[in-house]
């Protein structure tokens, strides 16, 4: 197999003796937040120990049936510094043979490594979510609290955030540099070969976009509806647990995020007030009053107003998908037809 240029080989070494910073900075971060902690919570997850507001964090734990967090439940701590190492010094020598073939396996070990780490926390995650103590003060029936291995969820009133930290990121990193070296190497192999057997340069622009469109990592933010959870969910605005299921909205931004609300005056009042610090709303959706758990575009939905209507934050407003629904609620009620830009104007006049 060809060997590959000394530049590619020394990008693998210097990304194989990285790996070592592994063992000296935190490999991952927890974050939490909430009405009660509006300055947050934060745990860091080192190769050998736990870092940050833990104690705090196992105390809240305790109320909702979950397991005190200590360095002693987790065992890979007492071996995965030597993994760290071992990875390390394989990915080194890999790096020294300079073959294709030993580029390729360097990104493989580490690709499997991330795949296993990532399947670990998540395995964890899911035994401390799920496996809770039946006595414990606060219970809810079918609720779960495994927090996200990657990314953003929400957990009862609390907003968890899941991300790497910078030992992560130096993992993340060594590993996607190295399946770029190894394709980068691999076109320039096939570019050589072909210019070696056809005078022309046929096929160099076909291969070189494919490379180019290969994809190394694709991330993808939803800006769809979510379901929302009554009796779990709480307002995003007034912190109320959303409990009515003929009632509800949710505002969704460009990055995904997703808030929700018992009411369509907490909706509007949220916006109103700025909440969102200038990220951009995706989409609004309001909860069809005769088709329980549906979501509507708030922009393509009617409204009755009515005194009838016993609502949440008592808007006296309500959504509905088509106006003959509506009409059999108004026929019993009475009220006002309104479009969204009414429901706007009614609420903030």
């Amino acid at each position: 197999m060809y060997k590959i240029t000394t530049l590619s080989r020394i990008l693998l070494a210097v990304g194989a003796l990285s790996l070592l910073g592994m063992l000296f900075v935190p490999i991952w971060y927890i974050y939490l937040t909430a009405p009660q902690y509006p300055e947050g919570l934060e745990m860091q997850i080192w190769h050998n120990t736990l870092t940050g507001d833990v104690k705090i964090i196992s105390a809240l734990n305790h109320y909702i049936g979950m397991r005190a967090i200590s360095v002693e439940m987790f065992p890979e701590f007492e071996y995965l510094g030597n993994v760290i190492i071992a990875v390390s010094a394989i990915c080194f020598v890999l790096a020294l043979i300079g073959r294709w073939w030993s580029a390729l396996l360097y990104w493989l070990l580490l690709a499997v490594a991330d795949s296993l780490a990532l399947y670990d926390f998540w395995r964890w995650g899911y035994d401390y979510g799920h496996n809770l103590d039946p006595t414990a003060p606060i219970i809810i029936p079918g609720m779960a609290y495994q927090p996200p291995v990657l990314g953003y969820k929400k957990l009862l009133n609390f907003e968890a955030w899941s991300l790497p930290d910078t030992g992560g990121w130096i993992l993340m990193g060594v590993t996607g540099i190295s399946l770029l070296i190894v394709l980068y190497e691999w076109w320039q192999h096939r570019k050589k070969t072909r210019s070696a057997s056809i005078p022309t340069s046929t096929g160099t622009a076909t291969t070189t976009a494919t490379v180019l469109l290969l994809p190394v990592f694709f991330l993808q933010c939803s800006t769809g509806p979510e379901p929302i959870q009554y009796g779990v969910d709480n307002c995003d605005f007034c912190k109320m647990t959303l409990m009515d299921k003929r009632y509800g909205a949710e505002l969704i931004t460009e990055k995904g995020r997703v808030y929700k609300f018992d009411d369509l005056n907490c909706l509007i009042l949220f916006e109103d007030e700025d909440a969102l610090a200038g990220n951009t709303v995706a989409g609004r959706y309001v909860t069809d009053y005769q088709h329980q758990g549906v979501l509507l575009p708030a922009d393509q939905a009617a409204f009755l107003q009515s005194e009838g209507l016993k609502t949440p934050m008592a808007s006296g407003m309500a959504a509905f998908k088509s106006l003959n629904d509506l009409d059999k609620v108004k026929t019993e009620i009475g009220g006002n037809v309104l479009d969204w830009a009414g429901v706007q104007k009614a609420i903030l006049e």
